[in-house]
């Protein structure tokens, strides 16, 4: 089925099909997520170090991703947040030949030198965040700018960061997804399946959450007519979560861990469209 001009999108045929894909995917294929790395870590301040590593190097083959976050942990320890809490901050010989992509072993470095400021500063990265969201309402697209800008304020790279950096640290205010940015608020901000729940109190609520959007997620936003934009922007993500938000007020992005398995495990699509 292939939505016609001014159709109205049928919104309980949509609810009653992203339910049950919901719960075909429930508690499944973690190991097909970067988010499997955080849950090998008990501590909650490890938990989100190594989250914000793997949802921000969470771009390429799934294969690579796991290969990158793993080499990068090997150097980090045990104890992620422990390391960066006493390193003193000289280049880490185990990162020389790291590359991903165009992120090289000497961006990751200066990331986890933001990050180690960061928590040295404020305690934790959520607590920077929290800091620059200051809006009355709406999503959380402004605070992400701002908590991007606060972090490359910390590099002494700030005044010209490399391509790596500014990949690793993007700003919605380009008019970007910024996908993986959004899918590590999914995992700090909620609290069901997978995902981690850190972030708590003060104005931290799934109800927030932007629909993270990659080229994946948004051919199955187009099919099933959540979006009519071409291009996967941060005006397709909203489009789409303000129908997520119609089905489900509280916590709209509910549906991203099944939608996603769709295209990270290149999964035929199984969910028609729900335009007339």
């Amino acid at each position: 089925m292939r939505r016609r001009a001014g159709s109205p999108l049928d919104l309980a045929l949509l609810g009653e099909r992203l339910e049950a894909l919901r719960r075909e995917w429930r508690s499944r294929r973690l190991d097909s997520d970067p988010l499997v790395f955080a849950h090998r870590y008990a501590d909650p301040a490890d938990r989100e170090v190594v989250a914000f590593l793997a949802a921000s190097l969470a771009f390429g083959r799934v294969a690579s991703i796991q290969a990158s976050v793993s080499r990068v942990l090997a150097v980090l320890g045990p104890s992620p947040a422990g390391f960066l809490d006493v390193w003193d901050e000289r280049p880490l010989a185990g990162l020389a030949p790291f590359v991903h992509r165009w992120v090289t072993g000497e961006d990751v470095e200066e990331f986890l030198r933001m990050v180690k400021r960061a928590r040295h500063a404020h305690g934790s990265l959520g607590a920077l965040f929290a800091k620059g969201d200051v809006e009355e309402d709406g999503d959380y697209a402004a605070a992400l700018s701002s908590f991007h800008r606060n972090l490359h304020a910390l590099s002494l790279r700030s005044a010209a960061p490399s391509r790596g950096l500014r990949f690793l640290l993007p700003s919605p205010e380009s008019g970007s997804a910024c996908k993986r940015s959004h899918l590590f608020l999914r995992w700090m901000i909620r609290t069901e399946g997978f995902d981690l729940g850190l972030w708590t109190g003060g104005r931290f609520t799934p109800a927030r959450l932007l629909l993270p959007m990659d080229v994946h997620v948004h051919r199955i936003a187009r099919r099933i007519g959540l979006t009519r934009r071409k291009a996967a922007d941060l005006a397709a993500s909203r489009e789409a979560t303000a129908w997520l938000r119609r089905i489900s007020p509280a916590d709209p992005i509910a549906y991203d861990w099944s939608l996603s398995r769709l295209g990270i495990l290149g999964l035929p699509m199984t969910l028609p469209a729900v335009r007339a």
